[in-house]
């Protein structure tokens, strides 16, 4: 499988060489008062990849008061982000194989808002064709994004990642840079649970806990190699009890639910599991919590978006690269040993006792 994958990736790389001309240089001058309309580009669908462009759209949203800032994400995020733009314009990739006719008019009508700019807000890591491919065909006469790859095919002013800028939040706001416009905080923001039912169910949730400190347990994660085991979890669920008299609930996704019954039933009643809830009934729940001691993942940036202090169990060893300021723990392990544990409860104790800068 892989080596096809690198086949493909190499197909696709000739194809560009033939197809795409680099942008011309010298690159169009910028005026940051004449933009009048911009588009983000972020066509991820994964969670964390949605909320982390967050501080660049805000940024471009108070330095370009003028202008109207549009959010191209992938479609079925919208609600994670409703609001935090002036247009949320939902893309879907598929539609290129499945409903072609709909995908070229969705392109056509893009191109014919008539962009001033266009930032490719991917990874300044990793080249993407779809995002750069959708930033080229906006028709901004100005395409913005960091340099990988070929993105010279694709890209007007080409930015280089400070290689001092260890984490993901930062390196995103250099592509402020060309527009001279300064960052906003590097704090996440997330609209998704403003849904009434959402905030009544997690209410429900989360009013059933007994006194004391209501403590998040997410032991999943879309990578194997991103989950601490569930008897970590398990563990940690009973010092935080044992210590701090808090109450831990242990909340799940879709084809979770075992995972974290492994956690609940390993806990010697020290943990509850939550019922079934959406992203946005978890970024609810997340709003209640004291504290959110979570695997390097999607709902570790939804808690930090939602403002609960966070304990991340950074198992990669590039898990600082995700990490975020604040009230906000990163923690390296690399097994379920009791030190292991003892590391991660220290960073949660520490988050609950209110040490953390806000």
């Amino acid at each position: 499988m892989s080596g096809l994958r690198g086949l493909g990736r190499a197909l696709l790389l000739f194809a560009i060489r033939l197809l795409f001309r680099a942008a011309p240089k010298p690159a169009p001058k910028l005026d940051p008062s004449r933009i009048r309309r911009v588009l983000v580009v972020r066509t991820d669908p994964r969670v964390g990849n949605v909320l982390l462009t967050t501080p660049l759209v805000r940024a471009l949203r108070q330095g370009l008061p003028g202008a109207r800032v549009d959010w191209l994400v992938a479609a079925g995020k919208e609600n994670l982000v409703a609001g935090l733009a002036d247009r949320i314009l939902p893309f879907q990739k598929r539609d290129l194989f499945r409903a072609p006719w709909r995908f070229f008019a969705f392109v056509l009508a893009l191109r014919r808002e008539g962009y001033d700019v266009a930032i490719d807000a991917g990874h300044w890591h990793a080249f993407s064709f779809t995002s750069l491919w959708a930033t080229r065909f906006s028709g901004a006469p100005v395409r913005i994004g960091h340099r990988r790859g070929l993105s010279e095919r694709f890209l007007t002013h080409e930015v280089e990642h400070a290689v001092e800028v260890e984490r993901e939040v930062p390196a995103k706001l250099e592509l402020l840079r060309p527009l001279g416009i300064a960052a906003a905080g590097e704090g996440l923001d997330t609209t998704v649970d403003r849904d009434p039912a959402a905030r009544a169910l997690a209410q429900q949730i989360c009013g059933a806990a007994p006194a004391g400190p209501l403590v998040g347990l997410n032991p999943g994660a879309r990578k194997a190699d991103h989950r601490w085991p569930p008897e970590a979890f398990a563990a940690l669920a009973v010092r935080l009890r044992q210590e701090v008299g808090a109450t831990s609930l242990v909340l799940w996704g879709p084809g979770e639910e075992e995972l974290a019954r492994a956690v609940a039933s390993a806990s010697e009643g020290a943990a509850r599991l939550a019922p079934p809830t959406n992203l946005a009934a978890l970024a609810a729940v997340f709003r209640h919590c004291a504290l959110v001691v979570t695997n390097d993942t999607g709902p570790m940036h939804l808690a930090v978006a939602c403002g609960a202090p966070v304990a991340a169990v950074l198992l990669a060893q590039d898990g600082g690269r995700w990490s975020h300021r604040g009230r906000f723990a990163g923690v390296a392990v690399r097994t379920a040993s009791p030190q292991d544990v003892e590391k991660v409860f220290e960073a949660a104790r520490w988050l609950l006792s209110g040490a953390a800068a806000a």
